[in-house]
């Protein structure tokens, strides 16, 4: 009779302890208009937030992909959906800056929402990808470009202004490639099902800014890649151990 008592006074600590737990009170950035607000909201509510995220994420990334088999149909196809779906930045809207999901639930953002969205949806593909900022030589201008590993080699997107970059043999130019010259600028525009890829340009001048990309060797844990539970683990407890 004691070690039943023991037992459930055990269990009713636990569960009380989890109650505690998941009621703290944490915190969560949000952007507007390039301003950083602080929100306060508890543990379950941020935990419960994060796993759906997790499983739209992933329920949209098969819904996009579809019957894609390679890595570049899958690619292309996401590229597409993203450069579709996320329309610029009204000028008359906020800039809000939060999370990927809800860049792709509002259906617009600016340049590096963009590149965000995509990335994040490559990685949920199984595909290695993030996006950084690319500068001019002088550092006076810069643009976000989306990298996404296929194969053996990254190659680079910018899905907002819905470019990308093939060699003169008219493959996908890997990064190495574009750093010695070898690229040329292709674009979708509006595509349909079978993917009509035109022969307009975006009106950005690409080459002032590719010229001063260098080789990829790792990318570690980024925003586009820490998205599912385990990798976000691994990021917090990263990031706890500094």
């Amino acid at each position: 009779m004691r070690k039943k008592i023991l037992k459930l006074t055990f269990w009713i600590c636990v569960i009380f302890s989890i109650i505690i737990l998941l009621n703290i009170s944490v915190t969560t950035n949000k952007g507007v208009n390039f301003k950083i607000y602080t929100i306060k909201l508890p543990l379950y509510l941020k935990l419960l937030d994060f796993f759906d995220r997790h499983y739209n994420y992933k329920a949209l990334v098969v819904k996009i992909i579809d019957k894609a088999k390679t890595d570049e149909e899958k690619v292309l196809k996401i590229f597409i959906w993203t450069h579709q779906h996320i329309k610029p930045q009204p000028k008359e809207l906020p800039v809000i800056d939060d999370h990927a999901w809800n860049i792709i639930i509002r259906g617009y953002g600016a340049d590096d929402q963009s590149a965000d969205v995509f990335t994040t949806l490559c990685n949920y593909a199984g595909i290695d990808a993030f996006y950084n900022l690319v500068f001019t030589q002088n550092r006076n201008f810069c643009i976000p470009l989306s990298f996404v590993k296929m194969g053996k080699i990254w190659v680079t997107f910018d899905p907002y202004n819905g470019a990308y970059f093939k060699n003169r043999q008219g493959n996908m130019a890997g990064i190495e490639e574009i750093i010695k010259g070898d690229w040329l600028e292709n674009h979708i525009d509006t595509p349909v099902e079978g993917h009509s890829f035109t022969g307009k340009k975006s009106g950005v001048n690409y080459a002032v800014y590719l010229k001063n990309l260098s080789p990829i060797t790792a990318i570690g844990l980024k925003r586009a890649n820490i998205q599912s539970p385990v990798k976000r683990l691994k990021y917090e407890i990263k990031k706890w151990m500094r």
